[in-house]
């Protein structure tokens, strides 16, 4: 685990490797929150992985922000925006979670299928 984390600690939006939770230690499961302010990238961090010798099985991101009026969420502290791809949340902001992934510098997210309130977490 302390290559990945070693290989992520390189990129701009990363935290200290110490703030890197490891889930599983025989997958090589990791999460961890960016730098605030920073803006994050997938491409960046599939290739700081892969240079590192691993490889990405799946990337999840959650991210809060204003919706804009053509369905994308803008992040005020750093201006990123992401393209929404699902059912989209209503209100001026949202917080959502789901797939990550990217086409060319887009940053994309995969929205998880809504909740009701009759389903557990």
């Amino acid at each position: 685990m302390y290559g990945i984390k070693a290989a992520v600690r390189r990129l701009d939006f990363a935290p200290e490797a110490k703030d890197m939770e490891v889930i599983d230690v025989t997958s090589g499961r990791f999460v961890f929150r960016p730098r605030p302010g920073k803006a994050v990238s997938l491409a960046a961090l599939e290739k700081a992985i892969t240079q590192a010798g691993y490889e990405i099985e799946k990337t999840r991101i959650e991210v809060s922000g204003q919706l804009t009026d053509d369905g994308r969420l803008r992040i005020p502290e750093t201006g990123q925006v992401f393209r929404l791809v699902g059912e989209k949340p209503s209100g001026n902001l949202a917080t959502v979670a789901g797939g990550w992934k990217a086409e060319g510098e887009e940053q994309i997210v995969l929205l998880d299928e809504p909740r009701t309130g009759e389903e557990k977490p």
